[in-house]
């Protein structure tokens, strides 16, 4: 039987005809013919990339905008320490008030026209009714909170944090860029046009809450579920998220504007891990600190899955337009290129976060003294989630993946969200801002791309109510100042914040044709 199948084998091989050159040169022709057909259909696509015409705001009248007076504004307005602090501790509930009655003083046209109320002890909502109240309002949204300022970072600051200093072309101090600059550019606005006499057909509600640094879960929630309950069911809302400037995103080098047109989910889970206690010259096992480390290394170890879809694959081929042919070739083709440029975007930390949900350990807890085991540890995990997955699906996938019944996986504080609806770029209220965005740079066109915001905003409570939600602080930013948002010497030009003021204007008066 070993001969017979040896000479079968050995059959087959004689029997088996060799491959001609010629068969060998039809071959490769044939390769190289796809590979000519395939580069020529993906460079026919790139060129076909027209430039979108230029957004302009100049055809939205608005008042001449006073700059040293608005500065001034936003610099007493930073002096107030209305620093946010961890959920539940104590706030100097008088820095916030003071600003409050500030804000009275400064912008009289607007206390006298507009109703206010006072939310949740500390935040506020404005009511500039339209003529026509048929029509669907407009909403903007700010905060007038801050993030502390470390202690160790104080000698660092060319100018004293609440300082509200005007030096060098700047306005300087915590929130000066995050985010009092959108609540006075937005009062600013709406006291200029007051002062020309202009009433908007649509109602305007002007939305600030007190606590988005940490939530907005006691001021811009309460906010929108009491506008909610009245009916309010917004033609734009309009909070921060997005920036202007050069290098916003990987692949797009000149100044560009990015407007959030969506929201990452929110949710951070508590890993306990539980063991039997006892002294440590006995270890057990399983000891809980053990368990724990296992747990948050096998989440690291396996990342949720990268998908280019959705918000970010309408960002890169929204940026087409504006890259250099070779990029073009890549962003214009995503059809065949998508798993390439996927992997590109992953080897970055901004890029691998727009493609997936992310997941980020934060804080550890265990033990008493050195020398006793733990019956209990304790870490705090934060996901970032990105749309078409829920605080429920990335609980599911937490505990699969951790994969141990010693482990419990459980909501922080019961606080969760998940991703907010994709606002549609061919919405009537997305052409509005990047008309008002045309208008902050006249005679320079600004490229406008949509993207996925990727940390939290107050926004994220109108997800549920309203596809029509937009994320944009109009800010131009300088090189370096991104890092100043919660970092250190935050500062404003003054030219940039009367730009933001202007931005405002033409919204207010370019809604009327909503």
């Amino acid at each position: 039987m070993h001969d017979a199948g040896a000479r079968i084998a050995l059959a087959s091989r004689h029997s088996a005809a060799p491959i001609l050159p010629s068969q060998m040169k039809r071959l490769a022709s044939v390769v190289a013919l796809a590979v000519v057909v395939l580069f020529g259909t993906m460079a026919a696509r790139a060129l076909r990339i027209a430039t979108p015409a230029a957004t302009t705001g100049t055809a939205i009248a608005i008042p001449a905008i006073d700059t040293a007076a608005a500065a001034l504004h936003l610099a007493a307005a930073v002096r107030f320490p209305t620093v946010s602090l961890a959920s539940g501790g104590p706030i100097d509930t008088a820095a916030f008030l003071g600003l409050h009655q500030y804000l009275q003083a400064a912008f009289p046209r607007v206390h006298a026209a507009l109703t206010r109320e006072l939310v949740a002890g500390l935040s506020l909502v404005y009511t500039w009714k339209g003529s026509d109240s048929t029509l669907a309002p407009v909403v903007l949204m700010g905060h007038v909170d801050v993030v502390p300022v470390p202690e160790p970072n104080l000698s660092d600051w060319e100018h004293a944090p609440f300082s509200g200093d005007t030096a060098g072309g700047y306005v300087w101090g915590r929130g000066a860029i995050d985010d009092k600059s959108t609540v006075i550019a937005v009062l600013e606005a709406v006291e200029g046009l007051l002062r020309t006499g202009h009433t908007p057909k649509r109602t305007i509600y002007l939305t600030f809450g007190h606590d988005e640094e940490v939530g907005g879960r006691y001021g811009a929630r309460v906010i929108v579920d009491q506008l909610v309950a009245r009916g309010v069911k917004p033609a734009l809302v309009l909070d921060e998220g997005g920036f202007m400037g050069a290098r916003m995103i990987p692949g797009l080098e000149q100044v560009a504007a990015i407007v959030g047109i969506a929201e990452k989910g929110y949710v951070s889970l508590r890993l306990t891990a539980t063991a039997e206690g006892g002294h440590s010259s006995m270890p057990t096992n399983r000891t809980a600190v053990g368990a724990l480390s296992r747990a948050v290394a096998r989440l690291e170890a396996n990342p949720f899955p990268a998908s280019l879809d959705g918000p970010t694959r309408g960002m890169i081929e929204a940026m087409a337009p504006y890259q250099s042919f070779r990029e073009r070739l890549v962003s214009g083709n995503l059809w065949i290129t998508a798993p390439i440029l996927t992997r590109v975007l992953q080897s970055n930390e901004m890029g691998a976060a727009l493609l997936h949900t992310t997941i980020a350990p934060t804080m550890l807890s265990a033990g008493i003294k050195d020398n006793v085991l733990p019956p209990e540890a304790s870490a705090v995990v934060n996901f970032r989630i990105r749309p078409g997955e829920t605080v429920t699906t990335v609980m599911a996938r937490v505990t699969q993946v951790v994969a141990d019944s010693g482990v419990r996986v459980e909501r922080l504080d019961s606080v969760g969200v998940d991703p907010s609806q994709v606002s549609s770029v061919q919405d009537p209220a997305y052409t509005l801002i990047a008309r008002a965005i045309g208008g902050m740079t006249p005679g320079t066109p600004v490229p406008v791309i949509p993207y996925l915001v990727m940390g939290g905003t107050d926004a994220k409570y109108w997800g549920p109510h309203s596809n029509r939600v937009y994320r944009f602080l109009p800010i131009p930013l300088g090189d370096g100042d991104r890092a100043r948002v919660h970092g250190v010497n935050e500062r404003v030009a003054t030219r940039d914040f009367a730009a933001s003021v202007g931005f405002f204007m033409r919204l207010i008066v370019g809604s009327d044709g909503l």
